[in-house]
């Protein structure tokens, strides 16, 4: 189930998302050349959080993706100035109709 279309115009900037290609022997990562865009709104704040190894870290800021968007800690995100923050944790809020948007940590 979708976000409500009424909340759509909340969503006013646009990400660019990159799959996982492959990672090499050293733990380094390539990426799809090609890009999935979707709407956003971004949502500066600094917080410490938790990884899911259990490393604290600097988040500083939401993501937050209209519908349903399949996204990893693995995929590379470009916002709409350029800047690439890595991706701490991707969260799927549920409600009593099932999962209706895409809430994605950012960090440094």
């Amino acid at each position: 189930m979708a976000i409500e279309p009424a909340y759509q115009e909340l969503f006013s900037e646009t990400v660019t998302l990159y799959a996982p290609a492959s990672t090499d022997k050293y733990g380094a990562r390539t990426w799809s050349a090609s890009g999935v865009t979707a709407s956003a709104h971004l949502m500066a704040e600094n917080q410490l959080t938790k990884t899911a190894d259990g490393r604290d870290v600097l988040e500083t800021g939401k993501v937050y993706l209209y519908g349903q968007v399949t996204v990893t800690t693995d995929y590379r995100i470009v916002l709409e100035d350029g800047s690439e923050p890595i991706i701490i944790a991707v969260d799927k809020p549920y409600d009593q109709n099932g999962w209706h948007h895409t809430v994605v940590r950012i960090g440094r």
